[in-house]
């Protein structure tokens, strides 16, 4: 008798000619409000029902319309996590609203159909399903939310809607195979050059994971969005014009045939994790602009042997520089005011930091960088001192240069051979610049010593 039941409330969902009413259909568990089909768990809200959890277990390929009487217009957050058993879902329209994280790790999932009155694709909605290769994103989408479709492998093309506003951060970012984003549809963005932009081309929002070789950026971009380049393991030397003054979070991670960056001046911020596993980026000179360089920015560069940092940079990130075992000696300006844990000198060993012993830095006396080496037992030199012993050397040759510019006016004027008394002064006086020369440079440096 189940069985028949069962076939029963079947036949009456899928044609709509059995009158529903609350407790009609036979094999349904109801707790509380809540409601299980053998597949999903609903939830009565505001008179519909939303599905809050399916069965990781379960084998299907659409999803009901209406359930026990009432329809069924959402999906909750996280409600088909890791089903690792559905290939392909057809969503009834039916449905107004999808959760964030919806169908986060469904790795068999290749294929869906969404419905037609949603107006957002939600924070980390297809995260993680790797096989997932087509998905028709109706007109209806104004926006599509953060982390969206990362790290969806197989996605090759995605166009976008006519409706759609707005595109949050890492939206499409790990996608190892996406080479085409149309935007013909939609009058918020452009793409040229399979590169996507805003429609006044100041931000770059994603480019073609197969671009290869020189990039140069397009002069007036402001902004390279976060995630715009992850991936693209073809490209070998990066251009940047002066118009750049921020790189996103993981712009450029995993760009794994990176060699070269060009920075122009106007660069003022790099974002935690944007050049994390560039692997093959051997040296690193940044522009007098950049004032902050965020957690873990350059982590796991094996081959960066190389930084120069200018004068004006102000933070650097935790972890802005672990995992460069090729990187053995820095100079921190004296204009940086924060150095977070592990930015330098670290390596990741077992899942922890360990130090490198082969480590040095170039700090100045009391500043961050001393600090910073004083805690983490990192041996260091100071530039301050150098800077003043050099200053010496500076000063006694324009001495001497001024000595025989002076030798050379003499003989000029005829006078072969000066007196023995003119010599005798001569000499005395440039002893006596010099002395108080070098006594002013020990006084400085004692003063700032103390």
């Amino acid at each position: 008798m189940r069985i028949k039941g069962i076939i029963a409330a079947a036949l009456c969902t899928l044609t709509f000619a059995c009158p529903l009413t609350a407790g009609a259909v036979a094999g349904l568990d109801k707790t509380d409000g809540e409601l299980f089909d053998g597949n999903f768990t609903y939830e009565l809200v505001n008179g519909s029902y939303t599905i809050i959890e399916c069965d990781p277990t379960s084998i299907l390929s659409e999803i009901p319309e209406l359930r026990n009487g009432y329809a069924i217009t959402a999906i909750g957050d996280g409600a088909f996590k890791n089903c690792t058993y559905i290939n392909e879902l057809t969503i009834p329209d039916t449905v107004t609203s999808i959760g964030d994280s919806a169908f986060q790790g469904c790795t068999s999932l290749s294929k869906i159909k969404l419905p037609k009155r949603i107006t957002e694709l939600s924070n980390g909605l297809f995260t993680g399903c790797k096989r997932l290769e087509e998905v028709e994103i109706p007109d209806s989408v104004n926006k599509i939310e953060s982390y969206a479709f990362y790290n969806c492998e197989a996605l090759e093309k995605v166009v976008l809607p006519g409706e759609l506003s707005t595109i949050e951060p890492m939206a499409f970012s790990a996608c190892a195979s996406l080479t085409e984003i149309d935007a013909s549809k939609t009058s918020a963005f452009t793409s040229e050059d399979g590169i996507l932009y805003n429609k006044n081309e100041e931000n770059l929002y994603r480019a073609p994971v197969d671009i290869s070789g020189d990039v140069y950026i397009k002069n007036g971009v402001k902004s390279i969005e976060p995630g715009a380049f992850s991936m693209c393991t073809k490209l070998g030397n990066l251009f940047l014009p002066s118009s750049v003054t921020n790189i996103g979070d993981g712009a450029f991670s995993y760009c794994t045939s990176l060699k070269k960056i060009d920075f122009s001046e106007g660069l003022t911020n790099i974002a935690p994790i944007a050049f994390k596993y560039c692997t093959s980026l051997e040296s690193l000179s940044f522009p007098t602009t950049l004032t902050d360089i965020g957690d873990g920015a350059f982590f796991s560069c094996s081959s960066l042997n190389k930084v120069v940092m200018p004068e004006g940079l102000k933070t650097i990130g935790e972890g802005a520089f672990t995992a460069c075992p090729a990187l053995k000696q820095t100079a921190v300006p004296q204009s940086v005011t924060t150095i977070s844990g592990h930015a330098f000198g670290y390596d990741i060993k077992n899942d922890d930091y360990a130090l490198e012993d082969d480590f040095s830095m170039s700090v100045y006396s009391g500043s961050a960088g001393e600090k910073y080496a004083k805690s983490n037992k990192i041996s260091y030199t100071t530039i301050d001192k150098s800077i003043k012993q050099y200053a010496f050397i500076i000063v006694a040759a324009a001495v001497l240069l001024a000595a025989v510019i002076f030798a050379l006016v003499l003989m000029k004027k005829g006078r072969k051979r000066a007196s023995a008394e003119v010599r005798k002064a001569d000499k005395k006086e440039q002893e006596r610049i010099e002395e108080e020369s070098y006594e002013k440079i020990l006084e400085e440096d004692e003063s700032n010593e103390e």
